[in-house]
């Protein structure tokens, strides 16, 4: 699995903000580094996914279209971990709206990931 980058984020969240004609300005930096850091910590796939969701979800890096960057860079960690998405993302969108509402922790969005996540390449 490979480490999280400032710069990879932000590159995400361009292509993001181009699809949905956002804006791709940091609101603030600081919550970039320390998710991004915070996120390096966490040896295992799933938990630095959820951790990643949620900190962009509940703790906005950019001005606009963070639950989509959030979402991506975690299809982004997942995918390097050797994960996908399986099915709707329709829940995990779900997740996204009780974090902005303060009713969804990172462990319900870990076991979310673990529910409806599938080897890429089955073995």
């Amino acid at each position: 699995m490979e480490d999280l980058t400032v710069e990879l984020v932000e590159v995400i969240h361009n292509r993001v903000m181009e699809e949905e004609k956002g804006d791709s300005r940091v609101l603030s930096e600081a919550n970039l580094l320390q998710m991004v850091f915070h996120a390096n910590l966490i040896p295992e796939c799933m938990p630095r996914a959820a951790f990643t969701f949620y900190s962009l979800c509940a703790y906005p890096a950019f001005r606009g279209g963070n639950t989509g960057t959030a979402l991506a860079v975690t299809e982004w960690m997942l995918a390097s971990g050797g994960y996908r998405i399986s099915g709707k993302k329709t829940g995990i969108m779900a997740l996204a709206e009780g974090i902005l509402a303060f009713i969804t922790d990172p462990e319900e969005v870990e076991q979310w990931l673990r529910n409806n996540t599938r080897e890429s390449v089955p073995r």
